[in-house]
């Protein structure tokens, strides 16, 4: 059968640095932006709580105080890193909705290119990468959190991505620099430390003094908020504050906490299960690193994905004061985990509707399941990728 005109199209080569496209790679990956910025625009117009009840009154107090000059006051309990997005939003445009909401937009796409990155760099497979980029940027999570909730954890977790990208192109220092941008960011880039530090005993890539990057990049970023007249010590001990604001072991997140009856507004036995709970956390985590430690095993791209959605899942699910949103890297880490493997995607989609029934307490004020329910539910997730990771571990084992 005679080939088509548009076959032959469709099918020519183009390269760019080492990855070689084809021309209906690049259409698709256009449609792809195109269309995911659609769906995002209809939902532009939402004002979420979040938005009228805090992010409004930050914008108009940004605005009143002079944009950056605006940098010597405490306006949020963000830091300083967001406030200069805020800032550079308020001379930009009028619409505070729109902006805010554009800037995480704006990281939607840059995270999905960190996850092109990192399946290409595992793979060499573009069509397998362009499907990651697709998945990030169709994510009913991903979507709802920026373009609907008007909320910004894909920024830090867009730092983190990138950064898991040259910690596998075996660059400690960027990798950690760009671990260090995150935590500039949010409080949850503490996240991925267990993973990095179970690499550093592996001798994986990481090395122990660029660890140091990452207060030196927190210090760098509140350089200028202290320039513009903000309190120094106050600058550096914002997240302390925001620790000691909610004592209640869950807030809307299906953890264990959520289990025994320490779920917001409960307050049975706060400071002592979230106590007993931070150190059952450590423990684990530490279960873990020996486990990894102590084991001859080839340190497989697959492997290494498992072992980074394992820890930040335990760290989360056992840590007490956790936000409704503060599984989203465990979100985005199993999209690459689902695409490393085709048929693990079951679990990728089981982590997203984890995520979007704890959503929905707080977006449409109703408890579509049970707390306790989803949290059993999520603790069997991370059962599987926990038998999983053993599995692999299994197979890669090297011969003594």
């Amino acid at each position: 059968m005679e080939e088509r005109i548009i076959d032959k199209v469709m099918t020519i080569k183009v390269r760019t640095g080492k990855i070689e496209w084809k021309v209906v790679d690049l259409l698709f990956i256009m449609c792809l932006f195109v269309f995911a910025f659609m769906i995002r625009w209809k939902l532009m117009p939402i004002e979420s709580a979040d938005y009228w009840g805090f992010l409004e009154d930050w914008m108009k107090q940004i605005r009143a105080g002079g944009g950056f000059l605006s940098l010597e006051k405490q306006i949020s309990n963000y830091t300083s890193p967001y406030m200069y997005i805020m800032c550079l939003i308020s001379y930009i445009t009028d619409n505070n909705l729109y902006g805010l909401k554009m800037a995480s937009i704006l990281f939607d796409y840059l995270a999905s290119i960190a996850v092109f990155l990192i399946l290409y760099q595992l793979t060499a497979n573009v069509k397998r990468s362009i499907l990651g980029m697709a998945a990030l940027l169709l994510s009913p999570t991903v979507i709802l959190d920026s373009a609907y909730w008007c909320q910004c954890d894909i920024i830090y977790t867009t730092f983190i991505l990138f950064a898991l990208y040259f910690f596998f192109k075996d660059d400690s220092r960027w990798c950690l620099v760009l671990v260090g941008i995150s935590f500039a960011f949010k409080l949850q880039a503490v996240f991925i430390m267990p993973f990095l530090l179970i690499m550093w005993l592996k001798r994986k890539t990481i090395r122990i003094r660029d660890f140091l990057w990452i207060p030196v990049v927190y210090v760098l970023s509140a350089l200028p908020a202290w320039m513009m007249g903000r309190n120094f010590k106050e600058l550096m001990l914002i997240y302390f504050e925001q620790t000691n604001t909610y004592p209640w072991g869950t807030l809307e997140y299906p953890n264990i906490y959520a289990l025994i009856g320490e779920a917001m507004p409960d307050m049975r036995h706060a400071d002592e299960v979230s106590g007993a709970g931070s150190f059952m956390a450590i423990i684990l985590l530490g279960c873990i690193a020996y486990y990894v430690y102590t084991k001859k095993i080839k340190l497989t791209g697959e492997l290494m994905i498992t072992l980074a959605l394992l820890t930040v899942a335990v760290t989360v699910y056992c840590l007490p004061h956790m936000h409704d949103r503060y599984g989203f890297l465990i979100d985005l880490l199993a999209i690459i985990y689902g695409m490393l493997q085709v048929k693990k995607l079951p679990v990728t989609c089981g982590f997203t509707v984890i995520s979007i029934l704890t959503f929905m307490p707080y977006l449409i004020a109703v408890h579509i399941v049970p707390l306790q329910y989803v949290s059993i539910a999520l603790l069997g997730l991370i059962v599987y990728v926990g038998v999983d990771f053993y599995m692999q571990v299994q197979k890669n084992a090297v011969c003594e």
